[in-house]
């Protein structure tokens, strides 16, 4: 895609925002909460990832988002109907449009709850220069902000997290509450630990190619992308502690000793709970399979690196 089609998809972003920022059961994440409100822009960011920050039953939980996601269409159109938008509530999903343009606002049902207090920030001034816009919303806390962006760079290994990454490293870095944040994401993931901490690589060059270029200035090469990710996995093997190790391997042996390690408060995410029921399932229903995965994730916490 062109700059010019990101470009547009972004001015429609930030023309709905304001209405997704009433909605104070949400949060922002991802990589328009990194790139646009947390970092100066350093690359464009074109849907708005939400979290749910409410730990409620399930079906209240989507009942109430699918609410909150009507609100925001009827806020949308009643201000500015020349967009298009449409709900899905499967997905937890609005679909936003404007003449060719379009652009997603979506739901993490699965991940809901914040590890602390939301922030609510500002536009960061390079975005509202350049496109003469004003904005603020929540966005997670940063430990949480990343330890997501993380787990997505690891899981997809898609060019645009990698890019985002490597401002982090360079920053930050990989720092105590950033790990925090990732082990718990760590958690409520759907995918088994073991192929986030050690994964199988993927080739995006196409990616790269089709998917990311127009989205910066900044020259984000094949070669940088692939740095990038392997110092990010060396990196996440290197902070683990043996303590971090301990209580990763209590949780995939499905009797986590939340207190003995620290980590009382991961307790009551429902992703965490819905994976560890995962985890006991398998261990009665085919403790082979179980038996192999524990050795697998004890392996990759060892520190061996994939091969390309």
């Amino acid at each position: 895609m062109s700059a010019i089609k990101y470009q547009d998809q972004v001015r429609l972003l930030l023309d709905i925002l304001p209405a997704v920022a009433e909605e104070e059961c949400f949060a922002l994440h991802g990589g328009t909460a990194i790139n646009l409100f947390v970092r100066d822009m350093p690359r464009l960011s074109v849907d708005l990832d939400l979290t749910y920050l409410l730990l409620e039953e399930r079906e209240t939980t989507l009942a109430n988002i699918a609410d909150a996601l009507k609100s925001i269409q009827a806020r949308i159109t009643a201000k500015s109907p020349e967009i298009r938008v449409s709900v899905d509530e499967r997905r937890a999903k609005l679909l936003c449009g404007r003449r060719r343009i379009q652009i997603k606002v979506e739901v993490n049902t699965t991940m809901r709850g914040a590890l602390g207090d939301p922030e609510m920030r500002v536009l960061c001034e390079q975005t509202q220069e350049t496109f003469d816009r004003f904005a603020e919303m929540r966005i997670i806390p940063i430990g949480q902000l990343y330890g997501g962006k993380i787990c997505a760079a690891l899981s997809r290994q898609h060019p645009r997290d990698l890019f985002d990454i490597k401002y982090m490293l360079q920053t930050s870095g990989f720092d105590d509450n950033i790990k925090r944040g990732f082990l718990l994401c760590l958690l409520s993931g759907d995918r088994p630990m073991h192929e986030l901490i050690r994964p199988e690589l993927i080739d995006q060059r196409a990616t790269l190619e089709n998917h990311f270029e127009g989205m910066t200035q900044e020259p984000f090469s094949y070669g940088q992308f692939e740095e990038t990710r392997s110092t990010l996995i060396a990196t996440v093997t290197n902070k683990l502690t043996e303590t971090d190790r301990e209580f990763l391997m209590s949780f995939k042996q499905g009797e986590p000793e939340w207190d003995r390690y620290g980590f009382a408060d991961f307790e009551k995410f429902p992703a965490v709970q819905w994976k560890l029921k995962n985890i006991r399932n398998l261990k009665e229903s085919n403790p082979t399979k179980h038996r192999e995965q524990m050795g697998e994730l004890k392996q990759s916490l060892t520190g061996a690196r994939p091969s390309a």
